[in-house]
């Protein structure tokens, strides 16, 4: 009987992996501070929590550290934080209730998309229409940026909207919405596209 290799090894044992499992540790101590209302402590955690996700995107493109367990570490620590913030910003009233709801839908999207394409493809690559795009990229780092000038709106005005912090959300929601649409798009052309399952005979 041929033996499986293990689904993780030592070479999983990566900086940039230890710099997502950091990720990882930081979003409770940030999600605590920020409902407790220390929002000057969150600011700077939720700060040195994104710096890691840059860090270890670094390591493990440009110093060929990509690892089976990163790829896994690494988005569920990105979705993890995310959420955490729109549930505390919703809570403690610096985030609006309609923006968490557009992005908490568009990432339930697209765990329901990967889940699909898991059991459609069943262990083959996924198909490259599926992997992230640049609007995808860009509205990540517009869902960061609101959520640091939400913290920040906070800690000067505490329960307040500024303007400039509604255009920012809008923004937000805009270019999530669109980034959802493409995903839905790129995976109903790479549906159209998969190969017809190969006869048992």
């Amino acid at each position: 009987m041929r033996r499986r290799p293990p689904r993780y090894a030592r070479s999983d044992l990566t900086l940039a992996n230890f710099f997502t499992g950091a990720r990882l540790l930081l979003i409770p101590v940030f999600g605590w501070l920020w409902a407790t209302g220390d929002d000057a402590r969150a600011l700077w955690v939720f700060g040195v929590a994104v710096a890691t996700d840059l860090v270890d995107g670094f390591l493990a493109r440009y110093l060929n550290q990509e690892s089976r367990l990163g790829a896994l570490l690494d988005p569920i620590a990105d979705k993890f934080l995310m959420l955490v913030s729109l549930v505390v910003g919703v809570y403690v009233g610096a985030v609006p209730l309609w923006l968490a709801a557009c992005v908490i839908a568009r990432d339930a999207l697209l765990a329901g998309g990967a889940l699909a394409f898991a059991l459609i493809w069943r262990g083959r690559h996924e198909p490259r229409e599926w992997r992230p795009t640049r609007i995808g990229k860009y509205a990540m780092f517009l869902q960061s940026s609101s959520i640091a000038a939400a913290i920040l709106e906070d800690l000067l005005h505490p329960r307040g909207f500024g303007p400039w912090l509604q255009v920012v959300m809008v923004m937000t929601a805009a270019l999530t919405i669109l980034a959802g649409a493409q995903y839905a798009a790129r995976a109903a052309l790479a549906l159209w596209r998969r190969p017809a399952p190969r006869s048992p005979h």
